[in-house]
């Protein structure tokens, strides 16, 4: 089947670290299709990129 042989891309470009918005442009699918389907397949998670980093709290210590 067509959904398959998707998935099955999907895999191969997510364990080769491809970025999601990589993958979905390539394969044609949504970022919550691609999410879903990393659920389902048990892949491991991945951090947030650059973006999300900038806005997360520092791991600092609070002076005070």
């Amino acid at each position: 089947m067509k959904s398959d042989l998707l998935r099955q891309k999907f895999h191969e470009l997510h364990s080769a670290g491809l970025p999601y918005a990589d993958i979905t442009k390539e394969l044609g699918i949504s970022l919550r299709t691609a999410g879903n389907w990393s659920r389902e397949m048990q892949l491991p998670r991945r951090n947030g990129g650059p973006r999300r980093q900038r806005w997360m709290p520092s791991n600092k210590p609070k002076i005070g």
